[in-house]
């Protein structure tokens, strides 16, 4: 259909009841035998946890039926080598931030050209009283803007054309 555009064709695939595919059910492998402990193997006591090293096999204390003193006794050992205290760096809470870090006399040094760009701003920002207040002051230069006048909170200076606007609406209400 060529002539059909795109909210069309859009409209009548959703319109259209869709086929579920079908299925294939493949038969999952049968489940290997659980090996339970065996009573002729004797569990790991507190006396073989507290001989365990940073070199020995801690995988007989973290198995089915072992105590969870004996286990817990196994973990402080296995985490107490030097090797798993090594911070990673990414613990941004982990600093005390509550010691501020004095900046240095060389940084200062290095940031002296910051007072001169402020310095120049200000300068641009704040004309000369006595060049504002000239009528011969002229244009302001390239990227300046002119001083604004003064407020005028004097209705009566209003044009004559929105006066009568105003008294207009007034008489209107």
């Amino acid at each position: 259909m060529p002539s059909e555009g795109f909210l069309q064709r859009w409209s009548r695939l959703k319109a259209e009841p869709v086929a579920p595919a079908p299925v294939e059910v493949v038969p999952a492998p049968p489940a290997a035998p659980v090996a339970e402990p065996q009573a002729d193997v004797a569990l790991p006591t507190l006396a073989d946890a507290a001989a365990l090293d940073a070199a020995s096999d801690y995988s007989a204390f973290v198995g089915r039926g072992v105590d969870a003193s004996v286990r817990r006794l196994a973990m402080k050992k296995l985490f107490a080598d030097p090797h798993f205290n090594v911070k990673d760096g990414l613990d941004i809470y982990m600093g005390d931030y509550n010691i501020a870090s004095p900046v240095s006399e060389a940084m200062l040094a290095s940031m002296s050209h910051a007072r001169n760009i402020f310095a120049r701003i200000d300068d641009a920002l704040t004309p000369d009283a006595a060049d504002a207040a000239s009528p011969l002051a002229g244009p302001p230069a390239a990227g300046e803007m002119p001083p604004l006048p003064p407020p005028d909170d004097d209705l009566s200076a209003a044009s004559p054309a929105l006066q009568a606007d105003d008294q207009a609406e007034k008489l209107s209400l």
